[in-house]
């Protein structure tokens, strides 16, 4: 068992404590915390973490000139809606007239998370939203995994942004489709093919990941 130590009664509640864990942004003083003091934020940190506030700073260190910025070419063709959606509707009908069928685009909603709101689509008439959402030209060769989509989750701990201090996890994971990929039009809206979140496709009954459970 850990042995634990009794802070000293004079210290008030706001310094009685060394690490703060939110999954949400906590609510204190950035300014009144004290040196031994941690929390698992960082202030701002919703640039990063929201899609719409990532895919601008992406588009904007792509802009610079020279090596740094074809760095950041990374990114396939993104449009924040609904505040792009004139320059999104030009792209789109340029693909559309090209081929129909498949001028693939996925919709995400920009502060969601676990695959919720995320669909392929390639009709325009498929677009509608209620809150910020991102499109992006869909990746419809991606790399496969014995013919499955999947992505890898690496794990870093970042201590400090100025000086920039990391730290990788010597492992991570994959998370997997749970049935093969085809980017036929007929199967644009099985989730289970186009997505790789677990929070879907732990509920396929007929997918890898349910046979990988038994």
């Amino acid at each position: 068992a850990a042995s634990w130590t009794e802070m000293p009664g004079n210290l008030s509640g706001n310094q009685s404590w060394n690490m703060l864990w939110s999954w949400s942004k906590p609510k204190i003083n950035w300014a009144d915390l004290n040196v031994w003091q941690k929390v698992n934020h960082f202030q701002e940190a919703r640039q990063l973490t929201r899609k719409d506030n990532l895919k601008r700073h992406i588009a904007r260190f792509r802009n610079i000139p020279g090596k740094l910025g074809e760095a950041f070419n990374i990114m396939p063709l993104t449009y924040t809606l609904p505040g792009e959606y004139v320059q999104f509707c030009t792209e789109f009908a340029k693909g559309y007239d090209k081929d129909q069928a498949g001028n693939m685009w996925i919709m995400k909603p920009a502060g969601s998370s676990r695959g919720r709101g995320i669909f392929v689509f390639n009709d325009i008439g498929a677009v509608s939203y209620s809150e910020v959402v991102i499109v992006q030209r869909y990746v419809d060769r991606p790399l496969l995994l014995d013919g499955y989509k999947f992505d890898l989750r690496l794990y870093v701990l970042v201590t400090s942004m100025e000086p920039l201090e990391a730290f990788t996890h010597r492992q991570g994971f994959a998370r997997l489709s749970s049935e093969r990929y085809t980017n036929d039009s007929d199967s644009i809206s099985n989730r289970y093919i186009h997505l790789t979140n677990s929070s879907i496709n732990r509920h396929n009954p007929n997918g890898i990941q349910q046979e990988s459970m038994q």
